[in-house]
């Protein structure tokens, strides 16, 4: 199944909605990927409207299986 991710808020949204399906805390995910917690945290919680960085986000995309798929508009 595809999802289409227009912004940060549906971002932070399915984030942290797939971390809590998988049973993983914020301070797990954190470690996992070698990050802050507070980082992890401020961004679920103010949903989305923090940036992230695309470094970060493929960190987190791989604990907790999503695939990216980027599209470049002309």
């Amino acid at each position: 199944m595809i999802t289409v991710i227009e912004n940060t808020n549906q971002l932070a949204t399915a984030l942290a909605k797939r971390r809590k399906e998988l049973g993983i805390s914020q301070a797990e995910l954190a470690s996992l990927c070698d990050l802050s917690v507070n980082g992890i945290s401020k961004f679920e919680s103010n949903a989305g409207e923090r940036e992230i960085k695309l470094s970060t986000l493929l960190k987190i995309s791989q604990f907790l299986g999503f695939k990216l798929l980027l599209e470049f508009e002309e």
